[in-house]
């Protein structure tokens, strides 16, 4: 199913790596002056509540992608000290490049690991042998131990603590997204189900609070 799949999940990846840096400038140049139009349309009723949803969901962005820089780092960290103890060359830039991949769910480590294989054969000068050919297990025994790592460690425990979500709901919120959008619906599965709950939280403390 993933090879079947798979020219479907490398568009896709594609589209979000190209994409998402060309709107995040936009959204970075004009984002306050768009969000000030939004908030002058807002009633005066409910300004104090959208002013502060605003911040609850700004903080909890923020605080995702603190997360999934730290990820990425700690993917890094992880492969970095496996392709180091077995002593391949460029261990540091590979590592950083396989970190900023794994960004993107299941494709993303496959294209981390692509550079790695590229350098091996090519360090090999065509003389590929059956030794050579075990010798990519120790590898690709790195990439699995880093992607075990993450899935199991890092995403339900290092990702939800400092996004305020429970591990349980970070693995519902990510299994939900990839059932309903895909590779799109993994990577913004924590920041939107982030949002919906900061902001059930903030109208329900409003209606309280109006109610009392």
């Amino acid at each position: 199913s993933i090879f079947e799949n798979l020219p479907d999940y490398f568009s896709k990846g594609l589209t979000i790596l190209f994409l998402a840096p060309f709107l995040t400038y936009f959204m970075l140049v004009d984002g306050n002056h768009f969000l000030r139009k939004m908030l002058a349309l807002v009633p005066n009723r409910y300004f104090e509540l959208v002013l502060n949803l605003n911040y609850q969901v700004s903080s909890q962005m923020g605080g995702f992608i603190r997360a999934r820089l730290l990820e990425t780092a700690l993917v890094s960290l992880i492969i970095w000290l496996g392709l180091f103890a077995l002593g391949f060359p460029y261990a540091l830039l590979l590592s950083i490049f396989a970190g900023a991949m794994n960004i993107i769910p299941y494709l993303g480590p496959v294209i981390g690991f692509l550079p790695v294989i590229v350098i091996h054969f090519a360090n090999l000068s065509g003389n590929i042998s059956g030794a050579h050919m075990e010798q990519l297990w120790p590898l690709m025994g790195v990439f699995i131990l880093a992607q075990v790592i993450d899935t199991v460690l890092i995403v339900p425990f290092v990702v939800a603590k400092i996004v305020d979500l429970h591990p349980v709901s970070v693995v519902l919120a990510i299994m939900v997204g990839a059932q309903t959008m895909g590779v799109l619906g993994m990577i913004i599965s924590i920041p939107v189900f982030s949002a919906l709950k900061v902001s059930i939280q903030s109208v329900y403390r409003h209606l309280t609070d109006f109610r009392d």
